[in-house]
């Protein structure tokens, strides 16, 4: 087999450390592939998705702003694409583009293997956007019987709800307004997400600590820095928090599965991780 490669399509891509990872791992597995990172402008985006058909690719990742503009780009989408209205992954299959996500899958699997167990409680979700939508298909997934979806334009919320319902059935949704998080709760929750920006720019959503108790987990989705204010306040009401490396890495597993067929090593992940964020 020649030499194969695959890449990543956004708009910035600078940040990115899916080069670093997916690297790593064909070196460690031996398999003779590249993965490098393209900056892609709106226009742009048509050519550079149909050279994915080339024989040597295998596919690409697409991250901000084209999650949604690619779609109509590819062959195949999956349910959870349509679902989530958004992809993350192409696959291409002897010249076909299949799109998937592997966002809510990978933030599900690693929430398993985490032992953080949703199932037959509610479970809360701060924030209305990408990350948000797939938080709530990953808690619906893990068998949660009820999502909240609080957001600080309460329209965004109700809209994500809307929009997941008829994919959801399992699970009852509801929305509300970000500020419902600052006021006591009747009982405590199994599960907070934060799927805000916030914990990008060093801010948190206010959440009042009867939220939480000790059989509490809550996830920070943002992962630098590795500890932010929001899983700070979490841990001084008694609750468990994590942050989203383990979602980052297990959603770039699952797109890197579909293009070798291999399981990347995690080691190797998250030893590249450790060194990025030191630097």
């Amino acid at each position: 087999m020649s030499h194969r490669w695959a890449c990543l399509l956004g708009e910035p891509v600078a940040h990115s450390l899916s080069p670093a990872l997916h690297n790593a791992a064909f070196a460690a597995l031996g398999i003779d592939a590249h993965y490098d990172a393209r900056l892609v402008s709106y226009e742009e985006l048509p050519a550079v998705v149909a050279e994915l058909r080339a024989a040597d690719c295998m596919g690409a990742n697409v991250t901000a702003p084209h999650k949604q503009a690619v779609i109509p780009l590819v062959d195949e989408v999956g349910d959870e694409v349509r679902a989530l209205g958004a992809l993350n992954t192409i696959v291409n299959v002897d010249g076909r583009l299949v799109a998937g996500n592997t966002d809510a899958a990978g933030l599900a699997r690693w929430m398993r293997l985490s032992h953080i167990d949703p199932a037959g409680r509610p479970a809360v979700v701060l924030g209305a956007g990408g990350a948000a939508r797939s938080s709530v298909w990953a808690l619906a997934d893990l068998g949660a019987t009820a999502v909240v979806v609080l957001n600080r334009t309460v329209e965004r919320a109700q809209a994500l709800v809307t929009s997941l319902e008829p994919h959801l059935k399992s699970v009852d949704l509801m929305w509300g307004s970000l500020a419902e998080a600052a006021e006591p709760a009747a009982r405590p929750w199994r599960v907070v997400i934060n799927a805000t920006s916030l914990g990008h720019h060093g801010a948190a959503p206010d959440v009042h600590p009867s939220w939480y108790s000790r059989d509490s987990v809550a996830i920070e989705l943002a992962y630098n820095p590795p500890v932010t204010g929001f899983m700070v306040a979490a841990r001084e009401a008694g609750a468990r928090a994590e942050n989203g490396l383990g979602m980052l890495l297990h959603q770039a597993a699952l797109a890197f599965e579909r293009w070798t067929g291999q399981a990347p090593p995690m080691d190797v992940y998250e030893a590249v991780v450790r060194e990025r964020i030191a630097a």
